[in-house]
This record gives C-alpha cells, sequence and structure tokens, in this order.
C-alpha cells in the first residue's frame, strides 16, 4: 500500500510540473506576441533563422489498455541557409503516463506505440491495484532537411527531396524514447490550385533495433490538403502515418486537421488535432506550436 500511495504521490507532482511548465509556455507565447507587430520586416535573401515552442497531448490504449498519456514540449530551430535549403532540429521534452508493465514508449513528438518488452517486476502490492507510471524526461532528438529542386509553377509541382534523423537521447528504460538510431530520403510534393494547395510526402526509414525494442525499417507517408481560407489563415486536412514500426506491430494511422494563422510578418501559429484508427496510434490528440522568425 506505501508503494501505492507514493507512487500517486510522484505521479501528482509531475502532473504539477506538466501543468506548470504548460502555464509557463503560455504566458511567454503571449509575451512574445505582444511584441510582434505588423510592421515588422522579413529578413533578406540570405541566411534566415527561426525558434518555435509548442505543446502537445495524446492518449490512447495501443491495443494493451495501456491507458497512456503523452505531453510533449518541444523545441524547435529552423535554418533556412539558401532560399532552397531548410534545416530543422526538433529538441523534445516528454512526459509519459501509462500503466505499469505495459510496454508503451515514445516513438515521436506527440505520439507513443507499443514496442518496449512489458516489465517482469511486480509495482503493485496487491492483485486488484495496477498501478500507474510516469516519467519526465528528454526525449529523441530529431533532425529533418529538405531542398526545393523545383518551385510551385504554373506546369509543375514543387518537388522537395528530404532527409531525416533521428538520435536516441530519450531514457528508453523508461519509454521516453525508441533508443534506436533512424534516418532515412524522403521526397514531398505539393501544388497550388488557387486557393487550395494539395500535398503529399513519403520516406523509407532505416531503423536499427534493440533487446527492448524490436524496431525495422519503415515507410512513413502523409497527404491531403488545405485551402487558403483567408489571407492568414490556412486550414488543412490531411492523413498521416507509416507502415509498421516494430516486429509483429501494426501500422500507425492517424488523420489530422490543422489551422496555420499568420499572426505578423515574423510570427505565425499552428494548431491541430488528430484522431488514431490503429492500435499503433494514439486515439485522440492535438497540439499547438509557435514559431518566431528573427
Amino acid at each position: 500500500m506505501e508503494d501505492c500511495v507514493h507512487s500517486t504521490h510522484e505521479m501528482n507532482q509531475i502532473h504539477r510540473i506538466i501543468y506548470s511548465l504548460i502555464v509557463s509556455l503560455v504566458i511567454l507565447l503571449a509575451a512574445v506576441a505582444a511584441r510582434a507587430e505588423n510592421s515588422e520586416h522579413r529578413l533578406g535573401q540570405g541566411v534566415s533563422f527561426a525558434a518555435g515552442i509548442g505543446a502537445e497531448v495524446s492518449h490512447g490504449d495501443y491495443g494493451s489498455n495501456a491507458d497512456a498519456t503523452v505531453v510533449t514540449l518541444p523545441v524547435l530551430l529552423a535554418v533556412n541557409p539558401t532560399e532552397s535549403i531548410d534545416l530543422t532540429l526538433e529538441l523534445p521534452m516528454v512526459f509519459l503516463t501509462s500503466k505499469s508493465g505495459s510496454g508503451v514508449v515514445v516513438t515521436q513528438s506527440g505520439g507513443g506505440g507499443r514496442g518496449r518488452r512489458p516489465s517482469s517486476a511486480t509495482t503493485t502490492t496487491t492483485a486488484a491495484v495496477t498501478t500507474t507510471a510516469t516519467e519526465a524526461g528528454l526525449g529523441d532528438i530529431s533532425l529533418s532537411a529538405g531542398w526545393t529542386v523545383l518551385a510551385d509553377g504554373e506546369q509543375t509541382p514543387k518537388i522537395r527531396p528530404t532527409l531525416y534523423l533521428k538520435a536516441p537521447t530519450g531514457d528508453k528504460e523508461h519509454g521516453l524514447g525508441t533508443g534506436t538510431f533512424e534516418g532515412g530520403p524522403g521526397v514531398s510534393v505539393s501544388k497550388w490550385l488557387g486557393d487550395i494547395q494539395l500535398f503529399a510526402e513519403g520516406a523509407y526509414i532505416f531503423q536499427d533495433s534493440t533487446s527492448d525494442y524490436q524496431g525495422k525499417n519503415y515507410v512513413s507517408y502523409s497527404a491531403g490538403g488545405g485551402v487558403q481560407a483567408t489571407d492568414r489563415l490556412f486550414v488543412s486536412l490531411y492523413a498521416k502515418g507509416s507502415s509498421s514500426r516494430v516486429d509483429g506491430g501494426t501500422a500507425p494511422v492517424e488523420g489530422r486537421v490543422k489551422l496555420n494563422f499568420l499572426q505578423s510578418r515574423r510570427m505565425s501559429w499552428e494548431l491541430y488535432a488528430l484522431a488514431g484508427f490503429t492500435d499503433a496510434s494514439p486515439a485522440a490528440g492535438g497540439g499547438m506550436l509557435l514559431m518566431y522568425q528573427f
């Protein structure tokens, strides 16, 4: 019983930390937004730099009654060394709450899945009580790069080869990361048709495997469309998923709706909501991101 009380107290402490971080994030976003003016000028040609902060929440059972909630506070650093090349580094702070022994692992920013071997240790003192494990720490850091080789024109779509790399910086023993390196090439294609944009992206990702996470190579994809509702607001609906990322696992598939709002020439907001359709995806989730160009 003492273990259960300690676990509940620890979980409440983590929840207070999460709420405090989210409140601090909102205050920071409001302060930065107050400084953004429409009269600000865009950077001229050459190197441009932007930074982003966000908050993402997802929840799912992942086919094992895991009752898992993932809260991610990502920091994004984006650089455009030229007009055709872009680089984005993501450093996520992750909070994971799930039933002990469920094997849930955070596979990417804002999402989770099963893959860890369930713990063989008994963490409950009675058979009638199932404890909840709460973990927090740095997640897996990722780097994305793109090179626009063909711009969107009257007769041609925009074509942008991509490269994705992920380092296993999250604590794999506590489910904050997969413990595997990932990386691979891809390509994105988009086309404007008046106020409507169609887009699709695919990549082949190489992934190693560990004794705790039976990773495998997989194909990731996203495809959908959006409309420029106003000069500042873009609304999109798209599907996002991949083939199975672990041996014997199911393929994650999600549907997402996203709002992109240009508040000023330097600042933009992104809000999204998702619904998952397989055991490898969260049942529901959502998030926000603020990007500021210096």
